[in-house]
């Protein structure tokens, strides 16, 4: 009995740290995120044929990946049909043909982007955000100099 609790608990230990997000949207199709880690990345371009809309998140400039990503979808008549953050720099969504708004938001910034397919179409779009190395912040109040409030200013 020990050795099959010892088999059972290396089996676990050898899974992935964390598994793609897997959910359904509000019109009952699939959507999967992720893209961490080769075997993602292998996973979702499998998929990707699968989905009518992928969406990437990169940081402005430097082009890396960015997770943790809300996106919101609505439909043409302004119905959401999926709120959800991203769990890497990859989401795939089966939608019906449409046309839909894609909101996407990062650290307090919110793009928007409309997309129109039909059946059997498959789209792609990408956001790009400015991350906080690119982002000079100052703090709330300096106590020992000034009263200034935040500021948020891009770095040429």
């Amino acid at each position: 009995m020990k050795h099959v609790a010892l088999l059972l608990a290396l089996a676990w230990s050898l899974q992935p740290a964390a598994a793609m997000l897997r959910g359904t949207t509000d019109l009952g199709g699939p959507f999967v995120s992720g893209g961490v880690g080769t075997e993602e990345v292998a996973t979702l371009s499998d998929e990707k044929k699968r989905y009518a809309l992928a969406i990437l998140t990169a940081a402005k400039g430097s082009g890396e990946f960015l997770s943790d990503v809300r996106i919101r979808i609505s439909d043409e008549q302004s119905k959401l049909v999926l709120d959800t953050v991203m769990d890497g720099p990859w989401l795939l969504v089966d939608l019906p043909a449409g046309r839909y708004t894609i909101e996407a938001s990062q650290n307090a910034r919110t793009q928007k982007k409309v997309v129109t397919f039909s059946a059997g179409d498959h789209r792609q779009t990408v956001f790009y955000f400015d991350t906080y190395d690119q982002v000079e912040l100052e703090r709330p109040f300096d106590v020992v100099t000034d009263q200034r409030p935040v500021t948020d200013r891009i770095r040429p």
